[in-house]
């Protein structure tokens, strides 16, 4: 008796956890019907890029002059051929033959 009593109660066990799990599947599509992973994943995306760029914005606000010094800076190496060229003019340097 004892080992029909054990099955009836595996039984049983079996059923409730085979209902939650159809339930948690069920759950998952009707959600999954209503809002696709790679529309989740766009979503999430672009928020994680308006965060990253409402915070550079913020930094930028608090840095003006360190912003406008790094752009000065960068300006300048690129340009420096015809700085130095320019300065070189003012000067009469004059060219070695």
């Amino acid at each position: 008796m004892s080992d029909e009593t054990d099955l009836a109660d595996l039984l049983q066990r079996r059923t409730a956890a085979w209902a939650r799990v159809n339930g948690t599947v069920a759950a998952l599509r009707a959600s999954l019907a209503e809002k696709p992973i790679a529309k989740r994943v766009k979503d999430h995306a672009a928020d994680r890029v308006i965060d990253a760029v409402d915070s550079a914005k913020a930094v930028a606000a608090e840095n003006r002059l360190v912003i406008g010094g790094v752009v000065a800076l960068l300006a300048g190496w690129f340009l420096r051929g015809p700085i130095i060229r320019t300065v070189q003019g003012w000067f009469g340097r004059e060219e070695e033959a």
